[in-house]
């Protein structure tokens, strides 16, 4: 399983990993999972290349969690999504040997993720948190959580 988390432009190299994987399957490869959550301000003016991904939850390829945080009086964001998708995230990174990747701005989103992701293990392993840590600590040795952050 891939899953992946980018924000705003962060999300430009989603669309290229998931291009791979729309050609592997319509070229009857096996392909695993592929979990996309994505944020912005605005879906309206926001949601880049919103039909392309539509199209690929439609054939099954894509599952896609969006989070646009000015839409509503309540913001929410791309770490409330993972935390709702708790248990899947979880089965794919813990059980299935998923790899996760986070593209997106080095202010606060990757300390918002990282949170996120400890809440989801605590959950999953019924875990206190310095266990969770040391899990998502593993994972970044192993190259299954990977940050790519920018100012």
């Amino acid at each position: 399983p891939v899953l992946m988390a980018g924000m705003g432009t962060g999300l430009a190299p989603w669309r290229a990993v998931t291009q791979e994987r729309v050609m592997q399957k319509r070229q009857g490869l096996k392909t695993g999972p592929c979990v996309l959550f994505f944020g912005a301000r605005y879906a309206k003016y926001e949601f880049l290349y919103r039909e392309e991904f539509e199209g690929y939850m439609k054939e099954g390829v894509l599952q896609m969690h969006t989070a646009f945080s000015r839409d509503q009086a309540r913001k929410v964001y791309v770490q409330h999504r993972i935390v709702e998708a708790g248990e899947d995230v979880a089965r794919y990174m813990l059980k299935e040997n998923g790899h996760f990747y986070v593209c997106g701005s080095a202010r606060q989103v990757p300390e918002d993720i990282y949170c996120a992701m400890k809440t989801v293990i605590m959950a999953s392993e019924r875990c206190e948190e310095e266990d969770a840590e040391a899990t998502l600590s593993n994972l970044k040795m192993e190259g299954r959580y990977t940050v790519e952050a920018w100012s």
